[in-house]
């Protein structure tokens, strides 16, 4: 309630008598004005506990020393301090007691105030209706007789109610009836508020630079008065302003409004800042940060029975839930949303709610449901168009018709009258009355002025008509593309679902296909595999054909050849024994040389340098030679496959086992290593050597060849008589 301590202050030094005996002094009247001059102060600045405290220590006064007057504007303070804490609970029993005493008073002022703080309660609960006769009533008992920032505080009441309405035109006709009666009065704090109002009306109706530029002048005068809570509200509406251009200046603005409503100490005053980073948040794609300040809105609007925007904000929280796929949530959210337009019966939030489930359901990919609601969407969007134009018709078709019939009845009237004066003054003329006939003439003249005005009054009455039909026919054709805009977004939705059928029917094609490919490859590799199991059962074959067999059949041979001459020769026996025990010996290492390479733990590297420390210690050190082995320690965790294992091994073994039968040597050095991203074993001993160009039909080197044929390898023999030899074999 703003300046009620100028206005009291008036009353009081008009020395206005109340009912009963007065038991109360002029220094407790001015006492009880102080405080409630100070209580609006605190207000102002957001201070709102401590103007209840102010309050509250007026009312007791002036109980204890019976100032009704006094009374009655401390209850009216008390409801104006619990309004803007959105208590509307308690609000209607401070009025009626103020009623009472106005009307007992019969004091015309206290009774518009009650009447007008009753407005607004009802306002802030939806009871438009009710709210705007009150607002009427206000008018009419004192406020448009005594033109005071209470006649403009009512008008931008009004104003602001007709913007929750969405008539915008009635929003900024008020308005401006409230910034010139702010203005007239000089009241900076009211005129800082209207104008706040009428920037948020520019900006409905898409002119943001104007709407900029009004909110950039109600700050100013609100840092000039001090006012904490309005200049919440003025940066809030400019981060709105600035959300479309620049997301960084929309957050700063928002961030100096939510600063601001804390510092005010009221709830309310932080729904909108909420909502605002909310969506702010949304734009960045910062999904959870949004959803969070969208249930704190929600758990204020719990708190404060705020029923309309629990419904909008249920709404925002229900497509932000969607988007992080919690559908669970989201579901809960719409129900919610669903009962409180039920309950509301409004058809704005009927159509906000199917607009927001289309949303959910085209972003969930359930297109069928996502047109049903859209659908819905239109039909509530198109009659709320229709009612509010077919009304406006209505109402300018009634006046006009009424008013065109009411001056063919003055024009009648007119036209006679005006005969009547001419017979008069042709009369008066004969009779040589020439003041008569002027007096007469003077008379037909005004009465055809008035004629014309009339018409002219018709005329722009018509001209109105036609542009209200003009209006009329921009909204049908607005409507049409809607309409239009509607059957593009159903046949966009039929694409999307026509697109959704194309790519899962592609896709299971492709997975069938994928799944035929696959089974082929499986084939191929279970051909490969059976393929390579036989070739590997063929080289073991020949193995045991090859190396075991020709030494079983020699062994036999030996056999018998020693038991023949066991009874004639004893020491060519003895000789021939020996050898069978060897040969048995190389038969015994040759299985066990199979079977180590089929072994599938013996892959690594690491088994197979092992194998072949073994081989070498049970070749080499029983004729006393040297042996240096060295091997990289990077290669041990690599790995062979069975026929590079075995090929590999081989030809390390027939090398070995060469150094070791013929080379004489002392010392054998072994090297295993990756080179040029190849493995390399050299094998070097300091024997006789031998020339490689005499010694050619070797089975030995033959073996050794072939087998570095079959294992893709690059195989080079380096010797000179007296020189030793050097046995390379390198393969990727």
């Amino acid at each position: 309630m703003a300046n009620t301590t100028i206005l009291v202050m008036l009353l009081l030094i008009g020395a206005l008598p109340e009912v009963n005996a007065q038991s109360y002094t002029k220094a407790d009247s001015l006492k009880i004005y102080q405080l409630l001059d100070k209580a609006d102060q605190e207000a102002v600045t957001g201070s709102l506990d401590l103007a209840m405290q102010y309050t509250q220590q007026a009312l007791l006064i002036s109980r204890e020393h019976k100032m009704l007057r006094g009374e009655g504007f401390a209850r009216l303070k008390e409801a104006d301090i619990l309004l803007q804490k959105s208590n509307t609970t308690s609000i209607n029993g401070h009025i009626e007691e103020a009623i009472k005493i106005a009307t007992r008073l019969k004091d015309s002022f206290m009774l518009a105030l009650a009447n007008y703080q009753h407005g607004q309660s009802l306002m802030y609960q939806e009871q438009h209706e009710l709210a705007e006769k009150l607002f009427h009533k206000a008018l009419a008992l004192h406020f448009e007789k005594n033109i005071t920032s209470y006649t403009g505080l009512v008008y931008n009441d009004l104003g602001f109610m007709f913007g929750i309405l969405g008539e915008f035109e009635k929003q900024a006709m008020w308005l401006l009836k409230s910034i010139r009666v702010y203005e007239q009065v000089e009241d900076l704090p009211g005129l800082a508020t209207a104008t706040s109002n009428l920037a948020s009306v520019y900006y409905s109706l898409g002119n943001r630079e104007e709407a900029i530029r009004y909110t950039r002048q109600a700050i100013a005068m609100r840092e000039k008065v001090g006012d904490i809570a309005g200049l919440a509200t003025s940066y809030g509406n400019l981060s709105l302003f600035y959300r479309a251009t620049s997301i960084d200046s929309a957050i700063r603005y928002q961030e100096i409004a939510t600063r601001y409503a804390e510092k005010t100490g009221v709830k309310a005053k932080l729904v909108p800042g909420y909502d605002n980073m909310s969506v702010l948040m949304n734009m960045q794609q910062r999904k959870r940060d949004a959803l969070e300040y969208i249930k704190k809105s929600i758990t204020i609007c719990r708190e404060l029975d705020d029923k309309l925007g629990l419904a909008h904000k249920t709404r925002w929280a229900a497509l932000l839930c969607g988007d992080l796929k919690d559908t669970a949530t989201a579901l809960a959210y719409l129900r919610e949303s669903h009962d409180l337009s039920q309950q509301l019966n409004n058809k704005t939030l009927w159509r906000d709610y199917y607009g927001s489930k289309s949303a959910y359901h085209k972003n969930q990919g359930d297109y069928k449901n996502a047109y049903e609601e859209i659908r819905k969407y239109y039909l509530y969007k198109d009659s709320l168009v229709n009612e509010s134009t077919q009304t406006n018709i209505a109402e300018l078709q009634t006046q006009y018709e009424t008013e065109k019939k009411d001056q063919a009845i003055v024009a009648l009237n007119a036209e006679q009258k005006i005969r009547q004066l001419e017979l008069e003054k042709q009369k008066a003329v004969i009779a040589g009355n020439q003041e008569e006939a002027k007096r007469k003439q003077n008379e037909i003249d005004l009465l055809v002025q008035s004629q014309q005005l009339q018409e002219l009054k018709i005329k722009q009455q018509e001209e109105e008509l036609e542009k209200q039909g003009l209006l009329t026919q921009a909204k049908e054709q607005k409507l049409q593309l809607a309409d239009k805009e509607r059957i593009l977004q159903v046949n966009q939705l039929r694409a999307q679902r026509q697109l959704r059928n194309t790519w899962i029917i592609g896709t299971l094609l492709i997975l069938a296909l994928a799944g035929v490919l696959f089974n082929r490859y499986q084939l191929k590799k279970k051909l490969e595999q059976q393929k390579e199991l036989e070739n590997i059962r063929t080289n073991i074959a020949r193995d045991l054909h090859d190396d075991i067999g020709s030494t079983l059949t020699s062994i036999s041979i030996l056999s018998k050849v020693s038991q023949n001459n066991l009874s004639r020769d004893i020491h060519k026996s003895a000789t021939i024994l020996e050898n069978i025990t060897e040969q048995s010996q190389q038969i015994q290492q040759a299985m066990s040389d199979i079977v180590w390479t089929i072994r599938p733990d013996n892959d690594k590297l690491e088994n197979m340098v092992i194998r072949m420390r073994e081989y070498v210690s049970h070749t080499l050190e029983s004729k006393n030679i040297d042996i240096d082995f060295d091997v990289d320690k990077d290669i041990l965790q690599e790995t062979l496959a069975m026929e590079q294992r075995r090929d590999f091994f081989l030809v390390f073994k027939e090398a070995i086992n060469n150094a070791a039968k013929y080379a004489q040597a002392s010392r054998v050095v072994i090297r295993l290593c990756r080179r040029d991203n190849c493995l390399q074993l050299t094998i070097q001993d300091n024997g006789k050597g031998f020339d490689t160009n005499l010694i050619t039909s070797s089975s030995g080197l033959k073996g050794m060849r072939e087998r570095a044929t079959a294992l893709g390898a690059n195989l080079s023999i380096e010797s000179a008589p007296q020189n030793g030899t050097t046995v390379q074999l390198q393969f990727v």
